[in-house]
Formats: C-alpha cells, sequence, structure tokens
C-alpha cells in the first residue's frame, strides 16, 4: 500500500488506459463466437453444426490477430514518441473491432482481426515500457512491475461482472458487444493523452 501511494503518475495514467484496453479484449474473447455465429453463419444455436462451425473460425481469426500482431510489432519501432504508436495502435485496433458487425463475409473478417493484432501487439509492449521507464533508477521497480499487472486483471473482472448488463442494453446483441469493445479502445486511446512520461 505504501508503494501505491508513491506510485508515479506513469503508473496510475498507464493503468487507465490498460482498463480500457484489456476489457475490450476481454469481451472480445467473451463474444466473438456468438458474434461471428450470428453475422455469418446466421444462427445462435450454440448446439448447432453452424454454431460449432463458426466456433472453429473463430480459431482461425484469431491466428489472424496473432500475424496482425506480428506484423505491427515490426512497426512500432519506427514510431519516434511512444504515446503516438500507443494511441494509433489502439485506434486501429477499434477500427478492426467495429468492423466486424459490418462484416459477413468469413473471409473479409481476416482484415478486421488483422487490424484488432496491432492493438494486441501495442498491449503486450508498450504500457511495460512507459512504466520502466519512469520506474528507471528505482530500487522498488519489481515491486511496481508486479502490482501492474493487476491493470490487466481488474479490468477483466470488472469487464465480466458488468458484461451481462452491458449486454443488455445493445440489445443482446454479440457483434455490438464488439463495438462497445472497439468503443472502449478509442476511450484508451483518449486516454494515452494523460500518460506522464520522463
Amino acid at each position: 500500500m505504501k508503494l501505491l501511494a508513491k506510485a508515479p503518475a506513469t503508473f496510475w495514467t498507464v493503468g487507465l488506459v490498460q482498463f480500457f484496453s484489456w476489457a475490450a479484449f476481454l469481451y472480445m474473447w467473451t463474444y466473438t463466437n456468438g458474434a461471428i455465429a450470428h453475422n455469418v453463419w446466421h444462427t445462435g444455436d450454440v448446439s448447432s453444426d453452424a454454431y460449432q462451425t463458426a466456433g472453429n473460425w473463430v480459431g482461425v481469426l484469431f491466428a489472424v490477430q496473432a500475424v496482425g500482431s506480428l506484423v505491427w510489432a515490426a512497426v512500432l519501432p519506427r514510431f519516434k514518441n511512444l504515446k503516438s504508436a500507443y494511441a494509433v495502435s489502439l485506434l486501429i485496433g477499434a477500427a478492426g473491432f467495429v468492423s466486424v458487425i459490418l462484416i459477413h463475409n468469413q473471409y473479409l473478417l481476416f482484415v478486421s482481426y488483422f487490424l484488432i493484432g496491432a492493438a494486441w501487439a501495442a498491449m503486450l509492449a508498450l504500457p511495460f515500457t512507459l512504466l520502466t521507464n519512469a520506474l528507471e533508477g528505482s530500487p522498488y521497480m519489481g515491486s511496481y512491475l508486479g502490482l501492474f499487472n493487476g491493470t490487466i486483471c481488474l479490468p477483466q473482472i470488472v469487464a465480466a461482472a458488468t458484461g451481462g448488463l452491458v449486454l443488455s442494453l445493445v440489445g443482446g446483441s454479440q457483434p455490438a458487444m464488439l463495438v462497445v469493445a472497439g468503443v472502449f479502445l478509442v476511450l484508451g486511446a483518449f486516454c494515452v493523452k494523460f500518460i506522464k512520461t520522463k
């Protein structure tokens, strides 16, 4: 608790971005199957062959996301400013999430999930880079990095606990939950400007 009380501003401002980012991806992991089954295979029956086929296709889409993250990870070092790289990456991911509700072709979804990979690459690299830069020389760097993992866990707990309520607010539409995820990434990108850097 003493360390948290003395945490640098970067800890909290990056943590705010983390909140929206990880909540968004929790919704992706939770609602992609239903969204793709609804949009492409036109079913909500989880026991149907069509729904199972959609679930298998989601595995392919997540592989495409992984490829997108690898490609974008090679682009990130070209940015001169880490905050710009972070914000742009989240906005690209947001575009990917929002596009899912508009696409009804299983192959065109490759584009959506490739874009989502950009946000994923940034989320895995930039928050810890920004924090370690701010903690340079601190004897408590390891402790702060451990505490910072809470900014990954807590957003997902909150998103999971409130997911049913949010789903009801969007009329029970699982594709709409991916739009909500996109909105979260836009909010995260906006919050990047509050990050304090050394």
